[in-house]
């Protein structure tokens, strides 16, 4: 201890973050998936039990510093313009320790501190990424005479698989598949962190687009019945040299598709007037059968009889216009006039009976 009212340069930081040890351990890809556990030797120091932390063979070997007089530094004062200024120095032949070891301690060679190393099993959560640090207190450095213990840091160093790279909980591959086989479809062997599985590539999948498999993905470390997918993106080979045969095909498969292209548009214009005419005539007929029902309506029952017959036809005319849409227009119009003719010779015959009628009850 320094003297009452000095400085005591034996003062120490007593927290225990300079126990702590930092250890880096590397895993395979596939251990960051699925987890497990691993067996590390780890190296720590703790105090030397031969000398009790105090560097020296026996304790007569401990001498105070005759350039401090134990205090480990020295001070000297100087007077300025704003008074008494102190100026504090370590002590070069202690190191600021206030004393001096004869004979040091044969295992820790002065230093009060021994390695020492010891077996740990580390459990690995499934799903931990690069980078990731599990913290295991009371595993660190020792003090026994301070009595602290540091914390030991587990970093984990995640390795890189080739084909495979991860973002977030989904992993990522590139997989490479024939023009035919895109147009297609298929199915073939990919590599997953379980192992080789089927997937199935669907015909006319573009380049660039991805097929997954659900679940083969990275699980969430914290909730590891949460886990992602593996998609695969498909880059599609379109061959530069072919063979004469190749060619030959893939030229007339080109030429049906100019003719797919080009003939369903002139058969649709055709279409489109056939039907358009044919709305018109039917039109046509329409308005001329409502005219003639009108007409007739308007007159007796034996009148309303020819109506209903010739509702009769205009059905069966209507049903025919399906067969014919040019004999439609003809047929419909020389029914019209058979009607008109019945129904004028049905008119006068009528007239004729009243006015014989009239003639009897006159005379």
């Amino acid at each position: 201890m320094g003297e009452p009212g000095g400085f005591n340069f034996n003062l120490r930081n007593n927290g225990s973050n300079d126990l702590d040890i930092w250890y880096e351990l590397h895993l395979n890809f596939e251990e960051s998936i699925f987890g497990g556990e691993r067996e590390i030797m780890v190296s720590y120091l703790e105090t030397c039990n031969d000398c009790g932390a105090t560097g020296a063979k026996t304790s007569s070997c401990i001498k105070s510093c005759t350039d401090c007089g134990g205090k480990g530094g020295s001070t000297k004062s100087k007077r300025t313009p704003f008074g008494v200024a102190i100026e504090v120095s370590t002590c070069s032949s202690c190191g600021g320790k206030g004393k001096i070891i004869t004979d040091k301690c044969r295992r820790c060679s002065g230093c009060c501190k021994v390695k020492v190393k010891r077996s740990m099993r580390i459990i690995i959560p499934p799903g931990v990424a690069d980078g990731f640090t599990k913290r295991i207190r009371g595993e660190g450095n020792v003090d026994k005479k301070r009595g602290f213990a540091g914390d030991l840091f587990v970093v984990l160093r995640i390795g890189v698989k080739q084909g495979i790279w991860r973002d977030g909980l989904n992993l990522y591959s590139k997989i490479n598949v024939d023009y035919t086989e895109a147009i297609l479809g298929t199915v073939v062997k990919v590599e997953t962190v379980e192992g080789i599985k089927d997937l199935r590539i669907p015909c006319g999948i573009q380049p660039g687009d991805a097929v997954k498999l659900s679940r083969l993905g990275v699980p969430d470390v914290n909730k590891p019945s949460v886990r992602g997918d593996h998609h695969f993106i498909v880059n599609v080979l379109i061959p530069k040299d072919i063979s004469n045969k190749e060619l030959k095909l893939i030229e007339e498969v080109a030429s049906l598709k100019v003719s797919k292209r080009s003939c369903p548009s002139g058969m649709h214009e055709a279409g489109e007037s056939k039907e358009r005419a044919s709305i018109k005539r039917t039109s046509r007929v329409a308005s001329l059968w409502n005219s003639v029902k009108t007409f007739l309506g308007r007159r007796e029952s034996r009148e309303g009889f020819a109506s209903i017959t010739a509702d009769a036809s205009s059905a069966l005319l209507l049903r025919s216009h399906c067969k014919s849409d040019s004999s439609l227009l003809t047929v419909s119009y020389f029914t019209v006039f058979v009607f008109t003719l019945i129904w004028t010779l049905m008119r006068r015959n009528k007239n004729c009976c009243i006015g014989l009628n009239q003639r009897k009850h006159t005379s």
